[in-house]
């Protein structure tokens, strides 16, 4: 446990995230999300109150994550909060979640006080055999350049754009899914699955079976999601899943549609299939009275980066990951 003694910086105290510093982290919080929608104003409204933030702390503590605060000549400079999770393409994993996670948009190079920080959660987890850490941060650039010197890659992208009415193209017929679609929505996709395994992008093998993919397409739908599919001359070839649910609610607003699993068929990739089915979720958003239109993706892969950022997505926020080596092992 941290105890808010000196750390070797003769200016630096790193204490733990409890009672006594959880409204001065909060406080941080809100500070550099006000500060940032400055820049990207289509972050959450609500991440700007200090009592927001300090809830949401609170909320992490409660559901298991542990926390510290660097202090500056008494002033909160960063707080850092880190939770184990166990998942199917990861294992064991640390998740440090945007609302937990921030440095104060004053500090011009914040590696010094985030390597302190991870210096003091990461060492017990790694310990018990976790190897991948997963933090999702604000958009700014000093702070990204402090995780990569801290050694975390850009994993993920978190964009965002108003819901707007758009054109349909005439030559691309979209549909919203129901119950009877779940087949054709699973082997939809199954195609995103295969591609995101594929060079450059190299993601982790999800070992899904078409019944086990259409069993969680049957239960977003059950929680409110809307299948959005494109067909061209009758044969169904585009999928765009909108959901209502966000992963980072600090980058991306819950309760504002958030894409999710997209696909479309390689045989009709380049002609205008995707577009289509964002407009169509764009137009969906507008009419049912959203004001924005998230989404997150993988600048690893190809089409993904370009496509997104060429269809007006502005982004927020990132996932950032590092990789321990497996030579850290747990002590016996």
């Amino acid at each position: 446990m941290l105890t808010g003694q000196r750390s070797n910086s003769a200016v630096l105290s790193i204490c733990a995230l409890d009672d006594s510093t959880i409204e001065a982290a909060g406080a941080l919080v809100a500070h550099e999300h006000t500060w940032a929608r400055r820049l990207h104003p289509g972050l959450p409204e609500i991440y700007t109150r200090a009592a927001v933030c300090t809830s949401a702390l609170q909320q992490l503590r409660a559901t298991g994550s542990t926390g510290a605060v660097a202090f500056d000549d008494g002033c909160a400079l960063a707080v850092m909060t880190l939770v184990v999770r166990a998942g199917r393409v990861y294992g064991r994993h640390a998740r440090l979640p945007a609302e937990g996670f921030a440095v104060a948009p004053t500090c011009e190079d914040p590696t010094t006080v985030l390597a302190r920080l991870y210096a003091e959660l990461a060492p017990q987890v790694v310990a018990g055999g976790v190897r991948q850490f997963f933090v999702d941060h604000i958009a700014l650039p000093p702070l990204a350049e402090g995780l990569a010197n801290l050694g975390f890659g850009r994993h993920h992208v978190y964009a965002v754009q108003p819901a707007a009415p758009r054109p349909s193209a005439t030559h691309v017929q979209v549909r919203i899914g129901g119950r009877d679609d779940l087949a054709t929505i699973a082997r939809l996709a199954f195609v995103e699955f295969r591609h995101r395994s594929t060079p450059p992008i190299y993601a982790p093998t999800v070992h899904l079976t078409l019944e086990e993919i259409l069993e969680a397409h049957r239960t977003l739908q059950s929680h409110g999601a809307t299948h959005f599919i494109a067909a061209i001359d009758g044969d169904d070839v585009g999928l765009l899943t909108l959901e209502l649910t966000s992963p980072a609610p600090r980058l991306c607003a819950a309760g504002q549609p958030y894409i999710g699993p997209t696909a479309t068929h390689p045989d009709a990739r380049g002609k205008g299939v995707a577009g289509a089915l964002v407009d169509a979720a764009l137009t969906w958003g507008h009419g049912h009275g959203y004001a924005w239109v998230a989404v997150d993706f993988e600048p690893a892969n190809p089409l993904s980066r370009p496509f997104w950022l060429g269809r007006g997505f502005a982004p927020l926020g990132y996932s950032a990951l590092r990789s321990i080596h497996a030579s850290h092992q747990s002590p016996h």
